[in-house]
């Protein structure tokens, strides 16, 4: 009988400004580096990667699995995250796949509450990105990612207090922020290797269409 080797992940996520990377390794998450300033990303992700790799004592070879973050969330920053998984799976010969990041948000929640969560994140021009999980054990979505005003998403809260994550403050009555405030990626390292939630293809999930429209022959134009 052959045996099944433990998962060994790499996680990245740079959908929001800040940005993260995670290895899940020998049962547990072996490294994990942010950066909470939302500026040169492209340039700081990949060092982040490779100094995960090295904290963790291991190769790319060891990897079995890259996932990061689809989105919603920055436009460019999603494009950055994919981007970089995409190179990384393919040049190591790995698999790839993707999580968004309001279940990103809602997952390292749970882990702190026993309410349901508000996973909600800045959409700019006055709206915001959300979706509603119930509570624990298991990740379970209430609602589907939606794009509105945030007078909508409370609006759609059950009755009873709610835990909120997100880069949001919500200030009405039965909400309670628990300081998540971007996807972590140690979170959805975790989610992967213990197949909680639910993978996608590393795609971008934009939810509404970008303001920008990149020009066809662009290097990542591919992951559309």
């Amino acid at each position: 009988m052959t045996e099944i080797s433990p998962p060994c992940i790499l996680a990245i996520d740079a959908s929001t400004g800040p940005c993260s990377a995670a290895v899940w390794s020998e049962n547990r998450i072996s490294a994990y580096i942010e950066n909470t300033k939302p500026v040169m990303q492209s340039a700081s992700l990949i060092p982040m990667v490779e100094d995960a790799i090295a904290q963790s004592g291991i190769i790319y070879n060891d990897l079995t699995h890259i996932v990061a973050t689809t989105g919603p969330g920055s436009f460019t920053g999603i494009r950055v995250g994919l981007a970089s998984a995409q190179g990384i799976a393919m040049a190591a010969g790995k698999t790839a796949s993707g999580f968004t990041t309001l279940g990103v948000l809602a997952y390292a929640a749970l882990q702190q509450s026993a309410h349901p969560i508000l996973a909600i994140l800045n959409a700019g021009k006055g709206e915001c990105y959300y979706q509603y999980f119930g509570a624990g054990p298991q990740l379970h979505a209430l609602s589907e990612p939606t794009v509105g005003s945030l007078e909508s998403a409370l609006a759609l809260a059950l009755q009873g207090p709610v835990t909120v994550a997100g880069n949001i403050m919500v200030d009405a009555a039965g909400f309670t922020h628990c300081g998540i405030m971007f996807p972590r990626a140690d979170a959805m390292a975790e989610m992967a290797a213990r197949s909680f939630g639910t993978s996608h293809a590393l795609r971008p999930f934009y939810i509404r269409a970008p303001d920008a429209k990149l020009p066809k022959d662009t290097l990542t134009s591919n992951l559309l």
